[in-house]
């Protein structure tokens, strides 16, 4: 979602603004500044982004290296002798994985990890597979445990790893015969999280509003409006080179992003304090890896007397 953003009067420097790869100097004409409405506006777009954001999940189809600390050596499992090939070293080091944190799983044979969440409550439990999900068999002495990695329509992929057996493999079943598949005695399904499918996240996030000020004479100061409804924007990039001398001063300057506001400040001594025109992209990043760019083109000079801001939108 757009928003108006203000022209503002800064310091006697010169520049000229225009949208896109080739340079069109125009001079930004004095404006007065309303403070208190820009204040509105970023309030505005930091609340809307205040809601959480589900998130992605990426399906694991081959073994974990050895170097994998999350099944080796940060594993309690692997630590106490009883790795992989084992259903619940790989279950707790792929929760593990997924998670990014310790998780709070049983610690004991596969057939009481059902039990154990039960007396602690730490994760909701039910009956329905979700992405992530610990699924839980009491059947056999004891009983087996694995992981949900994909869910099309009543088809459910799994990865697991048999003790003394199988190391890893990803296995499929239909929803609702689960009782009869692996070991038998289905107990249900414990939600370490909630997650969406990377791959169904197939919009690059939205970007707009990129508007270019000076900074007391000594950079750029460059702001956007981003947003991505459904993984979030991840980062912001700034890449920036002068017309002079082709890209052999290219930098690619970090954002910070706050809300669905990103910014960043530019110092020209990183560009050789060089006049003429600055080439100034806007890269948007969400967790999916996709990605939207916009293209300024800013002609600083040392002729003029007054200095503007331009709003430019996509």
């Amino acid at each position: 979602m757009k928003k108006n953003l203000i022209k503002s009067v800064c310091v006697s420097l010169a520049f000229v603004f225009c949208l896109g790869v080739v340079p069109g100097p125009v001079m930004a004409e004095e404006q007065t500044v309303d403070v208190t409405q820009i204040a509105q506006a970023v309030e505005t777009v930091q609340a809307e982004s205040a809601a959480s954001l589900p998130n992605l999940f990426s399906a694991r189809t081959t073994a974990p290296g050895s170097d994998n600390t999350y099944f080796f050596a940060d594993n309690p499992y692997a630590q106490g002798g009883y790795g992989m090939p084992n259903c619940t070293a790989y279950a707790f080091g792929r929760a593990y994985e997924i998670l990014g944190t310790k998780p709070n799983l049983g610690m004991g044979n596969a057939n009481s990890w059902w039990a154990y969440n039960l007396s602690t409550g730490y994760y909701p439990s039910g009956s329905t597979p979700k992405l992530g999900a610990v699924i839980c068999w009491g059947g056999s002495s004891d009983g087996h445990v694995a992981i949900v990695e994909a869910i099309n329509g009543d088809t459910v992929t799994l990865s697991e790893s048999t003790y003394s057996g199988i190391y890893f493999q990803n296995y499929t079943y239909t929803i609702g015969a689960e009782d009869s598949t692996s070991v038998g005695g289905f107990q249900g399904y414990i939600y370490i999280g909630d997650y969406i499918d990377a791959a169904s996240d197939t919009t690059p996030p939205g970007l707009s509003d990129v508007l270019v000020t000076d900074f007391e004479g000594k950079g750029i100061r460059v702001t956007a409006l981003v947003s991505d409804d459904l993984s979030g924007v991840t980062k912001v990039n700034f890449p920036v080179w002068t017309e002079n001398g082709g890209q052999d001063d290219l930098i690619w300057h970090e954002g910070t992003v706050e809300g669905n506001v990103a910014s960043c400040y530019i110092p020209y001594s990183e560009h050789n304090n060089e006049l003429g025109d600055y080439k100034v992209h806007v890269y948007a990043y969400d967790k999916a890896g996709l990605y939207s760019m916009i293209g300024t083109s800013i002609t600083r000079a040392d002729t003029f007397t007054s200095l503007g801001e331009v709003a430019l939108n996509s």
